[in-house]
């Protein structure tokens, strides 16, 4: 029997409101009103205003008033707290972005350019677009935040090296780390059917053009669109294709090392990061599958460990590899419980289509899709606790990454965010 769906509220506020609240309390403008917006499947949504001026008696303070059943607190310097009553919603978090990397050739507010993919790793962000275009980027040094009312910190970064590598959409970007002999390896996979493996270059600061990236081996074996990556221990690398197969590469020389054949074509990818080597691959029936990566080139087994009953777009896994996550096509979200056997949790949104997931510390899962109203939502003391990731504007999430603390997304506005939970 398949556990009941919860339908979990969303709340958005205006993406600028930081900004606004910055010029309120430098006195550059008198007042203003942000818009606040709550909404849940089934009934009315809320539509208020918060009234931002100085406090009257404490000149240091931006006194935030709620009109149209909607209200707004400060919590910290970086964190907010809405309240929507008409909807359930006593308490929901709005984090801030507090850095926006955007390259100004991609992230024209008129015509951006999507990234659907993208990496972070040995202070690079590597970003790809529709086209097959990858660039690689310095990411700048993080800013402290000394301001009483700090806003987003906007990177203007432009790439050290670029190139047109894939025919069509990247799909997955992965950094591999480099032995003590050779540079980095970027590992690229596309709707083209291909994976390309790249040796970074290094930044030049006397250049002036980007170097260009040149495949040193393309990995060819599949027949469909490769729509997932995941590196393993000892220069290896996972595959996942609409082709219906999970293929196994010698990241050194290129060669098929294993092959397992699906059910139904695989749409995502995850293991546990412990070097267990244990993959789960998210099939487009529903199901997912786990298979012992650790395999020979004879191939392996691969066994069918529940089922979503919908079609998956994103799935990822705790660091303890206990539990999975899970993102489908029609807007629900699952918590799985590996030990048990069972789905811990089902929700759901607004609906629009998942099209990531992560785990955060704490157990928390980070979800993003194509509604652009990212979260972070933690189940530990029983009921759903959300915080809200203030996105773009009206800009789906394509993808995301977690390090620790720190989330990073990226989707149709063309730049990437970070967020500090």
């Amino acid at each position: 029997m398949s556990s009941p769906v919860t339908q979990i509220p969303a709340a958005t506020i205006q993406d600028d409101f930081t900004t606004v609240l910055s010029e309120v309390h430098a006195g550059i403008i008198p007042s203003e009103n942000i818009w606040l917006s709550c909404y849940k499947d089934g009934e009315p949504s809320v539509h208020g205003k918060i009234a931002a001026s100085l406090h009257e008696q404490d000149r240091d303070r931006v006194e935030l008033v709620g009109t149209g059943g909607v209200e707004l607190r400060r919590t910290s310097q970086l964190r907010y707290t809405a309240r929507c009553v008409g909807l359930g919603i006593d308490s929901v978090d709005f984090v801030s972005p507090t850095e926006v990397y955007a390259d100004p050739l991609h992230s024209d507010e008129k015509r951006p350019r999507q990234i659907p993919s993208f990496a972070i790793a040995n202070g690079l962000l590597v970003t790809a677009l529709l086209d097959g275009t990858i660039s690689v980027y310095n990411r700048p040094p993080s800013p402290s935040a000394t301001a009483t009312y700090p806003i987003p910190t906007a990177h203007a970064i432009r790439p050290f090296a670029a190139s047109k590598l894939h025919k069509s959409v990247v799909n997955a970007l992965e950094i591999l780390s480099a032995s003590s002999s050779s540079r980095p390896l970027l590992a690229s996979a596309g709707s083209d059917f291909a994976i390309h493996l790249s040796p970074l270059p290094t930044a030049s600061e006397s250049s002036t053009t980007p170097d260009t990236l040149a495949p040193l081996l393309s990995l060819k074996g599949h027949l469909g669109a490769v729509t997932a990556l995941l590196p393993q221990p000892t220069d290896s690398l996972l595959s996942a294709s609409a082709d219906g197969s999970l293929r196994k590469w010698d990241a050194r020389s290129g060669a098929q090392q294993a092959m397992w054949t699906m059910p139904k074509p695989a749409l995502a990818l995850a293991d546990d990061a412990s070097g267990s080597g244990v993959a789960w691959v998210a099939l487009s029936d529903g199901s997912v599958q786990q298979v012992d990566a650790r395999a020979s080139a004879g191939g392996g087994t691969s066994a069918e460990t529940w089922s979503a009953g919908v079609p998956a777009r994103a799935i990822a896994v705790s660091a303890d590899g206990r539990e999975i996550a899970l993102g489908a096509a029609e807007g629900t979200s699952a918590l799985f419980d590996v030990r048990r056997g069972s789905v811990r949790e089902r929700w759901r949104r607004s609906g629009a289509p998942v099209e990531c997931v992560s785990f955060a510390p704490g157990g928390r899962v980070v979800v993003g899709g194509e509604d652009g109203l990212p979260y972070v939502v933690d189940f530990a003391g029983g009921g759903a606790d959300v915080s809200e990731l203030v996105f773009g504007n009206v800009e789906a999430v394509r993808a995301l990454r977690v390090s620790e603390e720190l989330v990073y997304i990226a989707g149709d506005g063309g730049v990437v965010r970070k967020y500090r939970l």
